[in-house]
């Protein structure tokens, strides 16, 4: 039995929690002992026991550029007291490999080096905001990761670390499906028959939300029918920007403005087409996975690991755009979304998401927890 300890220095309702609880859903249950560290109560407690996973509090904070020197000072001086219980967590509970659910999450190298526990470092950010931090993290991964997951071959062209395996997360097809078509554009009082352009995600600063309002106010300015639906919350410390943008688009006719939904795979459903917009490099954009299982063709922005969906998904699955270019994203809209739509239609189509890789989440803790006994093949 392979005994797993992961820390998350957040517990959210939104991609890493989601993108753990995937993880560990994708583990054998009869081979693998998940036991997940976050700093506080999870929005997903159900699903993480559901999945067979033990949660375990212990006070942890995200870091960011963005932090004061106060909060700076409270992380230094909280750090070593996290590591000590976790570090006692994991010698109580017999843990075989220790792994961080995040390239920001500086506390399990630090677990893995004093019980001499081999250490997966998953990496789901691409790092634009601090060259210092990049540099950091570069050596971090290198000098204490046994092996580094990474989201995309983007992200994996940022680190040097010995090992790496790029993973590209797929979702379950039984969640998000197409014939969910109908349920959502009734709820939200949406028509049946129009062509409707969707976005999701967290509302940030660099996630090109306003590009997508610029983009189909001059679509619509061709294709007067057109409607959009935007949904997300925003990011703690961006509530002022979140609110313009609420503000800009209930100026615009036939935009949708629904903040926080849980009906995210009936919404993938009711759309004709799916934007990404995002104006830096996205580590992945697993939404636009979500949106491709559902059989709804997808646009990205050509910087980071979007495109690497694209490439890989079934044919007729969406285009790429370059970022920040309200113009390039206008005319795309104009040109994919479909001259009327109908429920049956949207009901009847194929999902077009990529391969699934996730079982290979298990193959590369096997194969860390081989190699450290010694009765493995050396690394990659």
């Amino acid at each position: 039995m392979i005994r797993l300890l992961s820390i998350q220095p957040v517990a959210e309702r939104g991609g890493s929690d989601h993108a753990l609880l995937r993880m560990v859903r994708s583990l054998p249950s009869d081979e693998f002992d998940c036991h997940l560290v976050l700093p506080g109560p999870s929005p997903l407690a159900a699903e993480f026991h559901t999945a067979g996973a033990t949660l375990h509090a212990i006070g942890m904070h995200r870091i960011s550029t963005s932090h004061s020197r106060r909060e700076w000072s409270a992380y230094a001086a909280g750090w070593p007291v996290a590591v000590t219980r976790i570090a006692r967590l994991a010698r109580r509970l017999g843990v075989t490999v220790l792994h961080s659910n995040s390239l920001h999450s500086w506390y399990g190298w630090a677990v893995a080096a004093v019980l001499r526990r081999p250490h997966v470092w998953h990496a789901r950010e691409i790092v634009v905001q601090s060259g210092a931090a990049l540099r950091f993290e570069r050596f971090l991964t290198r000098r204490f990761a046994d092996e580094v997951i990474c989201m995309s071959r983007a992200i994996a062209d940022q680190l040097d670390a010995r090992a790496i395996d790029v993973i590209r997360e797929t979702v379950d097809p039984n969640e998000y499906r197409s014939d969910l078509a109908g349920r959502f554009r009734t709820r939200a009082g949406i028509p049946d028959d129009v062509p409707l352009v969707g976005a999701a995600g967290r509302l940030d600063t660099w996630k090109g939300f306003d590009v997508l309002l610029e983009a189909f106010e001059r679509a619509k300015a061709q294709r007067p029918e057109l409607h959009l639906v935007v949904v997300g919350g925003p990011v703690s410390g961006k509530e002022a920007f979140a609110t313009s943008l609420a503000m800009r688009a209930s100026k615009i006719d036939d935009v949708h403005w629904l903040g926080h939904r849980d009906d995210l795979p009936e919404l993938y459903a009711d759309l004709d087409l799916f934007v990404l917009p995002s104006i830096e490099p996205e580590p992945y954009g697993l939404v636009a996975v979500e949106a491709l299982a559902s059989g709804t063709p997808v646009v990205v922005t050509a910087a980071g690991g979007a495109p690497e969906i694209l490439e890989r998904a079934a044919p007729g699955a969406g285009r790429t755009v370059p970022p920040q270019d309200p113009r390039a994203l206008a005319h795309a809209l104009a040109e994919l979304l479909p001259a009327a739509s109908s429920s049956s239609a949207r009901a009847s189509r194929s999902s077009r998401q990529p391969p699934s890789e996730m079982h290979r989440f298990a193959e590369v803790f096997r194969h860390v927890a081989r190699r450290r006994r010694g009765d493995g093949p050396p690394g990659n």
